[in-house]
């Protein structure tokens, strides 16, 4: 009788064990995974992370300090820096109706110590008090961030840093950076490497990995086998990022040139120093990157000019570039801004004038007819920046410069031998 019984029950132990195995490596890999996720961040998106930048997204842009959380699949949150919050007497209001819903001091306390802080820095009237705000549910809502989630990652074309919108800490910040991609010290060189190396051993340990595990569950049902290839495959591909690429890896540091898909749809030719590439994106630095603009004329004067998308968080103001005069049969354009403007087009109505002409400071052209008011001026400036576009939409075309060793075997002869020595 005890022989049965204990045939019985390693019959049952015998059933249950292909399910205890698979149970603890579906905890074990379910651990990984979250471990895993915890340091996913992209490494291009890492070195921007806390950064202040413009993230144009579809035909709109958001200026902001970037969040770039864990586990967020490429998502990441543009926070509003202070003097751009949205309606911030509605976040006020909002605090007060909670403290008389709840009676909790807390709601209050912040209502005020935000309240002096927006009066502190200009952004609501130094007369206000919290008696003075009401709650109005018509009001539009406070706004601080946008976010950003990974189904969008579609339409975003290009986070970018303008030089011009940055601090002096800022600045200091970004020259060091360049300095350190101009001339990368030994040990700093030395961690790439081994990194690299690094991720090829862990891509053959990866095919191991897959390997075994299919031999493992090989006797399993069907749909069990299905959802544990595709844990595996969840956690391998998190783990594992093939971000090696040996045609960017040499270009680390040098100057590149970047063919992008734009704003506006159109596909141009930029030039940068690579700073660092992965999977999703590029990141370039120093690119003078041309910003559409769009200036409305009105009884013989430019009322606005301002870019092709609508920008949200900052209150942009690029100066005046362009001066109009109109004559009798004649309307002139002319530059004067500091740098360089390429006018392109101008629009009246249904009649449009292509110009194509880059003017100089102080230079200008001319349309050969007097035209309409309310007419519009489409135009480039061109901007210091530091850019990360997707890769879905940008491409380094080939290196801006000759490697010093390279120099030497393409060019050849004694005189470039000589001046490699003192580059090199």
């Amino acid at each position: 009788m005890q022989g049965v019984n204990l045939t019985s029950m390693d019959q049952v132990v015998g059933t249950l064990m292909p399910f205890i195995y698979l149970l603890i490596l579906g905890i074990v890999l379910s651990l990984v995974f979250s471990l895993v996720e915890l340091f996913s961040i992209d490494r291009v998106l890492k070195l921007v992370r806390g950064r202040k930048a413009f993230v144009f997204l579809g035909k709109e842009a958001y200026y902001g300090k970037l969040y770039i959380p864990p586990r967020s699949k490429g998502g990441f949150e543009v926070f509003y820096v202070d003097e751009n919050i949205e309606n911030p007497e509605s976040l006020i209001a909002f605090l007060i109706e909670n403290y008389q819903e709840t009676g909790n001091e807390k709601f209050l306390e912040k209502a005020k110590i935000l309240l002096d802080y927006l009066k502190k820095n200009g952004l609501m009237d130094q007369e206000l008090s919290l008696e003075d705000i009401r709650i109005n549910s018509w009001a539009s809502p406070s706004l601080v961030s946008r976010k950003v989630y990974p189904d969008e990652l579609g339409n975003l074309w290009m986070i970018i840093s303008f030089v011009d919108f940055m601090d002096d800490e800022e600045k200091k910040g970004r020259w060091k950076t360049l300095t350190s991609l101009y001339s990368k010290p030994f040990l700093k060189r030395t961690k790439r490497k081994i990194h690299n190396s690094l991720n090829y051993v862990k891509d053959k340990l990866t095919a191991a990995v897959s390997s075994s595990t299919s031999v493992l569950v090989g006797g399993l049902p069907k749909d069990l086998q299905k959802t544990l290839k595709e844990a595996e495959e969840k956690t391998i591909g998190a783990a594992i990022v093939q971000s090696y690429d040996p045609l960017l890896e040499n270009s680390i540091g040098r100057l590149v040139t970047v063919r992008v898909d734009d704003v506006e749809g159109e596909r141009k030719l930029y030039q940068g120093v690579l700073g660092e590439y992965s999977d999703k994106y590029l990141y370039v630095l120093d690119v003078d990157y041309r910003l559409q603009m769009l200036a409305k004329v009105s009884n013989g004067s430019i009322v606005s000019a301002k870019p092709i998308v609508e920008i949200f968080g900052r209150r942009v103001n690029l100066g005046t570039h362009l001066e109009v005069i109109e004559e009798s049969n004649a309307t002139r354009i002319k530059n004067i801004w500091g740098k360089p403007i390429k006018v392109e087009k101008v629009v009246a109505g249904d009649n449009e004038v292509n110009i194509g002409k880059v003017l100089f400071p102080g230079e200008e052209t001319s349309v050969d007819q007097r035209l309409p008011s309310g007419y519009l001026i489409h135009y480039e400036i061109a901007l210091e920046s530091d850019v990360i576009w997707p890769r879905s939409k940008a491409i380094v075309v080939g290196l801006g410069d000759y490697p010093p060793r390279v120099l030497e075997s393409v060019l050849g002869g004694l005189e470039v031998k000589d001046l490699l020595k003192k580059i090199i």
